[in-house]
């Protein structure tokens, strides 16, 4: 049977976005956060097909059918899994992998397993490191943290750690644990001298930053020198590996992914320590690049959550041609950029340290739209008034400009650039119309969406109807707990009602949340439905596509208002109590069908019962009845 790598497969998830391909075959509206389109799949006029291009899926409300970016295109090309990474990966210009021959299917399940612990041991290591940092060994990574001002709650929700100065402290706790020394070389961890066949821990005697993907899964580590006077590099990150691809990592982005829609954009800084400081001051929307330069991958990611970007780049001049570069990606890819212009010789982090969460936030809030900044930074370096210089500027601006999809949007940028420039606005086009010719590369055509109308009120949260079949109370509590964390705990501590759980795909689905909050990643299972079968189920689908209770929780008191849509803390309050009170009918519900299912059974044995046993079974239906009167 045919195999694909997975990690291929994660690349292609991470390069594709659904509206993009459902654009393809049918027209596709942007409406809110959300893209919609007449269901490619049946007759409609009215578009009631959702996607979802944060979780890459698909939902329509009129034929029921759900799923993710493959299951829509093994629907719509009649094909199978394999065929829709070939369509997908032929879409994007990649090459998949040669497939496996046939008769191998043991090599893909060692694969599968090797590929399980070596996640595994990376989760483990970041936990090893970090217990690491508490002992007295680490004295000198908790004084830097210190001087650094990171305080025990940011060590904790980083899982920041320590590799002990040895050269083989890790292959010894690794090897105790049953993890072979060819399994830690594959994740990065250790390394080995050409020649040798022993290995050495790549991050000995430095601070581990665990990086994380999206998902949260440990995936690699950047750790920083600790001795000052060291011929070292400062940092060692992860090499490239099947779990680590530095191209398609942001740090931090397992923290921020749910604030972005909260937010309404990504704050894309430099490095590990400038996400710590965002995140501390608020401002929880903070990502990074990991150990490369902004990709378009990185784009592509950000984009399923956010259509807007602002950057925080050093205002050095490297920082300003990052920047350059990086506002050209993101065009391309069809997101907005604003840019904050830092301080000099200033980055969140030092702003964080001597002026506060305060003053960060400030400054963070000052943006300014891409394109005047390019033309403000291109007069800081040329000459506005020299003939060669004005060519030199417009050059700059336009690089970013060209790869704007909108033709609208290009050409007022061009027409404000001819104004600033003092020039006739058509040879600005013709300048643009050169780097057109010259930059001419093959790329994928994108639907670009009409701009998404101006923020509304939140909509009211619906009166709660107790459902008639138990079938439509589990629904709501799987609407429930995969949409509000404090639900999804309460049901993980209900063994009354998790003993009940039906073994139905919506029963599966439930469990499959519970698993996430039993390993602390609640904000995971949403994602984790997402790549199952289980999404084509219409009902889980619909609950995934749409929540009957649509409120969105109150932003904590460290995010900046500013950055935030206004919501009563009135209306807040009555959000919980209604979906407290929405769990609490559908678990009385099935209290009583279950009660209601044992009194049948007890009723029926009863009939032929005698003696003792008839007055037992007597004393249990008195004592069930009183249990339904309770409740």
């Amino acid at each position: 049977m045919a195999h694909i790598p997975e990690e291929f497969i994660d690349q292609l998830r991470q390069r594709t976005d659904i509206a993009d391909v459902v654009g393809s075959f049918t027209q596709v509206k942007k409406r809110g956060s959300d893209y919609w389109a007449c269901c490619p799949f049946h007759k409609e006029k009215t578009p009631s097909f959702k996607m979802d291009s944060q979780r890459q899926t698909f939902y329509c409300f009129g034929c029921k059918k759900s799923g993710n970016l493959f299951h829509f295109i093994q629907e719509m090309v009649n094909t199978d899994f394999v065929g829709a990474v070939h369509w997908l990966a032929d879409r994007y210009g990649l090459t998949v992998p040669e497939t496996r021959r046939r008769g191998d299917g043991a090599a893909s399940e060692q694969r599968r397993q090797w590929r399980e612990q070596g996640q595994k041991l990376l989760n483990e290591a970041a936990d090893w490191y970090h217990h690491l940092l508490k002992q007295p060994e680490a004295e000198k990574a908790r004084a830097y943290l210190k001087s650094r001002e990171i305080d025990d709650e940011t060590i904790e929700k980083f899982n920041l750690g320590y590799c002990l100065d040895s050269w083989d402290a890790l292959c010894q706790w690794a090897s105790s644990r049953g993890y072979s020394p060819e399994l830690l070389e594959a994740t990065g961890m250790v390394s080995k001298k050409d020649g040798s066949t022993s290995f050495y821990d790549r991050f000995r005697d430095r601070l581990i930053f665990p990086i994380h993907d999206e998902l949260s899964r440990v995936v690699g580590f950047s750790a920083r020198l600790l001795a000052p006077d060291a011929k070292a590099p400062k940092y060692v990150n992860s090499p490239e590996t099947d779990f680590f691809q530095k191209s398609s990592i942001l740090y931090g982005l397992n923290h921020a992914r749910a604030s972005l829609k909260t937010f309404g954009h990504a704050l894309v800084c430099e490095g590990q320590l400038d996400v710590i400081a965002c995140h501390r001051a608020g401002l929880s929307n903070a990502v990074a690049a990991q150990g490369t330069a902004f990709t378009e991958n990185h784009a592509r990611l950000l984009k399923r959550s956010t259509s807007n970007i602002v950057l925080a780049f050093d205002p050095d001049t490297a920082g300003t041609t990052a920047a350059q570069r990086t506002i050209a990606l993101l065009h391309e890819v069809g997101l907005t950029v604003s840019v904050v212009s830092l301080p000099l010789d200033e980055d969140p982090d030092s702003i964080f340290r001597h002026g506060g969460a305060e003053a960060l936030r400030s400054i963070m809030s000052a943006t300014e739209p891409a394109v005047p900044y390019l033309f403000r930074r291109a007069c800081d370096t040329h000459d506005l008034n020299q003939p060669e210089g004005k060519s030199l500027i417009a050059t700059d601006v336009l690089t970013a400009i060209r790869p704007l999809a909108d033709p609208i949007a290009r050409t007022a940028h061009c027409q404000w650039l001819a104004t600033q420039l003092n020039l006739p606005e058509n040879i600005v086009f013709d300048a643009l119309n050169s780097l057109q010719a010259s930059h001419a590369r093959h790329s994928a055509t994108s639907f670009q969406p009409p701009t998404a109308p101006a923020d509304r009120a939140p909509t009211p949260l619906p009166t709660f109807t107790m459902p008639e079949d138990n079938e439509k109370v589990w629904q709501t509590i799987f609407d429930l707990v995969l949409h509000f964390e404090n639900l999804a705990l309460l049901l993980a501590d209900d063994e009354e009602i998790t003993r009940l759980l039906p073994d139905t795909p919506l029963g599966m689905a439930i469990s499959r949340v519970l698993a996430c909050v039993d390993q602390d990643s609640w904000p995971d299972a949403a994602d984790s439905l997402c790549h199952d079968d289980l999404i084509r189920h219409p009902t889980v689908g619909a609950v995934i596509a749409k929540s009957a209770f649509p409120y969105r929780a109150k932003p904590k008191a460290t995010t900046p208002v500013s950055t935030l849509s206004a919501e009563p803390e009135e209306e807040e309050d009555i959000s919980a109590e209604k979906t407290t009170q929405a769990y609490e009918d559908c678990r009385k519900k099935l209290q009583l069908a279950e009660l209601a299912r044992i009194s049948q059974e007890k009723q029926l044995a009863l009939q032929t019962a005698e003696g003792e046993e008839a007055k037992r079974l007597m004393r249990e239906l008195t004592e069930l009845n009183r249990k339904k009167r309770l409740l």
